[in-house]
Protein backbone atom coordinates (compact mmCIF):
# COMPACT_ATOMS: atom_id res chain seq x y z
CA UNK A 1 0.00 0.00 0.00
CA UNK A 2 2.82 2.44 0.88
CA UNK A 3 4.45 1.87 -2.51
CA UNK A 4 1.27 2.68 -4.45
CA UNK A 5 0.65 5.88 -2.45
CA UNK A 6 4.26 6.94 -3.04
CA UNK A 7 3.92 6.15 -6.75
CA UNK A 8 0.75 8.28 -6.95
CA UNK A 9 2.46 11.17 -5.11
CA UNK A 10 5.48 11.03 -7.41
CA UNK A 11 3.16 10.93 -10.42
CA UNK A 12 1.13 13.89 -9.17
CA UNK A 13 4.24 15.90 -8.24
CA UNK A 14 5.86 15.35 -11.63
CA UNK A 15 2.69 16.26 -13.51
CA UNK A 16 2.16 19.46 -11.53
CA UNK A 17 5.71 20.63 -12.19
CA UNK A 18 6.28 19.58 -15.80
CA UNK A 19 4.91 20.73 -19.12
CA UNK A 20 5.77 20.15 -22.76
CA UNK A 21 5.31 22.81 -25.41
CA UNK A 22 4.94 21.69 -29.02
CA UNK A 23 5.67 23.94 -32.00
CA UNK A 24 3.97 22.63 -35.14
CA UNK A 25 5.35 25.14 -37.68
CA UNK A 26 8.37 27.43 -37.82
CA UNK A 27 7.36 31.07 -38.35
CA UNK A 28 8.79 32.46 -41.59
CA UNK A 29 8.39 36.15 -40.68
CA UNK A 30 8.10 38.29 -37.57
CA UNK A 31 4.32 38.62 -37.86
CA UNK A 32 3.92 34.83 -37.68
CA UNK A 33 6.33 34.69 -34.74
CA UNK A 34 4.40 37.39 -32.84
CA UNK A 35 1.12 35.58 -33.54
CA UNK A 36 2.58 32.31 -32.21
CA UNK A 37 4.11 34.12 -29.23
CA UNK A 38 0.74 35.63 -28.35
CA UNK A 39 -0.81 32.16 -28.29
CA UNK A 40 2.07 30.32 -26.62
CA UNK A 41 3.66 32.73 -24.12
CA UNK A 42 0.60 32.74 -21.85
CA UNK A 43 2.53 30.40 -19.53
CA UNK A 44 6.16 30.62 -18.37
CA UNK A 45 6.95 27.44 -20.27
CA UNK A 46 5.39 28.91 -23.41
CA UNK A 47 7.47 32.07 -23.04
CA UNK A 48 10.62 29.99 -22.62
CA UNK A 49 9.73 27.90 -25.68
CA UNK A 50 9.42 31.10 -27.72
CA UNK A 51 12.95 32.13 -26.75
CA UNK A 52 14.29 28.68 -27.67
CA UNK A 53 12.44 28.87 -30.98
CA UNK A 54 13.94 32.33 -31.59
CA UNK A 55 17.36 30.77 -31.01
CA UNK A 56 16.57 28.06 -33.59
CA UNK A 57 15.32 30.66 -36.07
CA UNK A 58 18.41 32.81 -35.45
CA UNK A 59 20.62 29.85 -36.29
CA UNK A 60 18.88 29.57 -39.70
CA UNK A 61 18.09 33.27 -40.39
CA UNK A 62 19.99 35.76 -38.21
CA UNK A 63 17.98 38.85 -39.20
CA UNK A 64 14.61 37.23 -38.43
CA UNK A 65 16.08 35.63 -35.30
CA UNK A 66 17.14 39.02 -33.92
CA UNK A 67 13.57 40.29 -34.34
CA UNK A 68 12.24 37.17 -32.63
CA UNK A 69 14.56 37.72 -29.66
CA UNK A 70 13.22 41.27 -29.30
CA UNK A 71 9.65 39.99 -28.89
CA UNK A 72 10.63 37.00 -26.70
CA UNK A 73 12.65 38.78 -24.00
CA UNK A 74 11.70 41.13 -21.21
CA UNK A 75 11.95 44.85 -21.92
CA UNK A 76 14.84 45.10 -19.44
CA UNK A 77 16.97 43.20 -21.97
CA UNK A 78 16.22 45.66 -24.77
CA UNK A 79 17.66 48.97 -25.85
CA UNK A 80 16.59 51.54 -28.41
CA UNK A 81 17.50 50.24 -31.84
CA UNK A 82 16.36 49.39 -35.31
CA UNK A 83 15.85 45.63 -35.06
CA UNK A 84 12.08 45.63 -34.43
CA UNK A 85 9.66 48.45 -33.58
CA UNK A 86 12.43 50.72 -32.28
CA UNK A 87 14.13 48.10 -30.10
CA UNK A 88 17.15 45.81 -30.24
CA UNK A 89 18.55 43.18 -27.91
CA UNK A 90 21.28 44.54 -25.64
CA UNK A 91 24.58 44.36 -27.52
CA UNK A 92 26.26 42.22 -24.84
CA UNK A 93 23.38 39.71 -24.90
CA UNK A 94 23.42 39.46 -28.69
CA UNK A 95 27.21 39.02 -28.67
CA UNK A 96 26.88 36.18 -26.14
CA UNK A 97 24.28 34.46 -28.31
CA UNK A 98 26.39 34.92 -31.45
CA UNK A 99 29.60 33.66 -29.84
CA UNK A 100 28.03 30.59 -28.24
CA UNK A 101 26.15 29.56 -31.39
CA UNK A 102 29.33 30.07 -33.41
CA UNK A 103 31.05 27.56 -31.11
CA UNK A 104 28.35 24.92 -31.60
CA UNK A 105 25.48 25.22 -34.07
CA UNK A 106 23.74 22.26 -32.39
CA UNK A 107 22.82 24.19 -29.23
CA UNK A 108 19.31 25.22 -30.41
CA UNK A 109 18.50 21.65 -31.53
CA UNK A 110 19.67 20.16 -28.22
CA UNK A 111 16.53 21.52 -26.52
CA UNK A 112 14.15 19.85 -28.95
CA UNK A 113 12.91 16.59 -27.52
CA UNK A 114 13.68 14.37 -30.54
CA UNK A 115 17.37 15.35 -30.61
CA UNK A 116 20.28 13.44 -29.15
CA UNK A 117 24.04 13.44 -29.36
CA UNK A 118 23.73 10.00 -31.03
CA UNK A 119 21.61 11.36 -33.91
CA UNK A 120 23.88 14.42 -34.30
CA UNK A 121 21.10 16.61 -32.82
CA UNK A 122 18.91 16.17 -35.91
CA UNK A 123 15.33 17.37 -35.46
CA UNK A 124 12.10 17.42 -37.43
CA UNK A 125 8.80 19.18 -36.90
CA UNK A 126 6.92 19.31 -34.68
CA UNK A 127 9.46 20.69 -32.20
CA UNK A 128 8.71 19.73 -28.62
CA UNK A 129 10.33 21.32 -25.59
CA UNK A 130 10.17 19.63 -22.18
CA UNK A 131 10.04 21.90 -19.12
CA UNK A 132 9.94 21.32 -15.39
CA UNK A 133 9.81 23.38 -12.23
CA UNK A 134 10.91 22.76 -8.68
CA UNK A 135 9.68 24.00 -5.32
CA UNK A 136 11.91 27.10 -5.61
CA UNK A 137 10.71 28.08 -9.09
CA UNK A 138 8.19 30.67 -7.92
CA UNK A 139 4.56 30.77 -8.99
CA UNK A 140 2.61 32.26 -11.84
CA UNK A 141 0.75 34.43 -9.32
CA UNK A 142 4.05 35.98 -8.18
CA UNK A 143 4.68 37.04 -11.79
CA UNK A 144 8.24 35.65 -11.89
CA UNK A 145 9.12 32.01 -12.48
CA UNK A 146 12.19 29.88 -13.14
CA UNK A 147 11.66 26.92 -15.46
CA UNK A 148 14.09 24.18 -16.43
CA UNK A 149 14.34 22.95 -20.01
CA UNK A 150 15.56 19.46 -20.78
CA UNK A 151 18.68 19.39 -22.93
CA UNK A 152 19.81 16.30 -24.81
CA UNK A 153 23.35 17.63 -24.77
CA UNK A 154 23.58 17.93 -20.98
CA UNK A 155 23.09 15.72 -17.96
CA UNK A 156 20.59 18.07 -16.31
CA UNK A 157 17.90 20.51 -17.35
CA UNK A 158 18.93 24.13 -17.74
CA UNK A 159 17.24 27.09 -16.03
CA UNK A 160 15.51 30.06 -17.63
CA UNK A 161 13.87 32.89 -15.69
CA UNK A 162 10.77 34.70 -16.89
CA UNK A 163 8.35 37.36 -15.78
CA UNK A 164 4.92 38.32 -16.96
CA UNK A 165 4.36 41.64 -18.71
CA UNK A 166 1.35 43.96 -18.56
CA UNK A 167 -0.25 42.15 -21.53
CA UNK A 168 -0.18 38.78 -19.75
CA UNK A 169 2.72 37.39 -21.80
CA UNK A 170 5.70 35.66 -20.23
CA UNK A 171 9.05 37.08 -21.31
CA UNK A 172 12.51 35.65 -20.68
CA UNK A 173 14.74 37.64 -18.30
CA UNK A 174 17.67 35.23 -17.80
CA UNK A 175 18.74 32.70 -20.41
CA UNK A 176 22.53 32.44 -20.26
CA UNK A 177 22.44 28.80 -19.10
CA UNK A 178 20.78 27.65 -22.33
CA UNK A 179 23.79 28.98 -24.25
CA UNK A 180 26.32 26.83 -22.39
CA UNK A 181 28.11 24.19 -24.44
CA UNK A 182 26.70 20.73 -25.06
CA UNK A 183 28.10 17.24 -25.57
CA UNK A 184 30.03 16.96 -28.82
CA UNK A 185 28.78 14.74 -31.62
CA UNK A 186 31.00 11.64 -31.82
CA UNK A 187 33.42 11.66 -34.73
CA UNK A 188 32.53 8.97 -37.24
CA UNK A 189 35.03 6.21 -38.04
CA UNK A 190 33.68 6.19 -41.62
CA UNK A 191 35.84 9.12 -42.74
Amino acid sequence: MKISILTVLVFLFSNVFSQNIKIEKIPTNIEEFVELRNLTATTPEGGAAMFLLAMKIYDDNAELGKKCFVVAVDQGSLTEGDTYKGFSLLKSDLQLIESQLAKDINIPNSYIKSSSVNNSYKVTLPYEYEFSRNSYSGTDKEGAVKVFVKCSGADSARPMSLKINDKGLWKVTVWSSVLVGIKKVPVSDDL
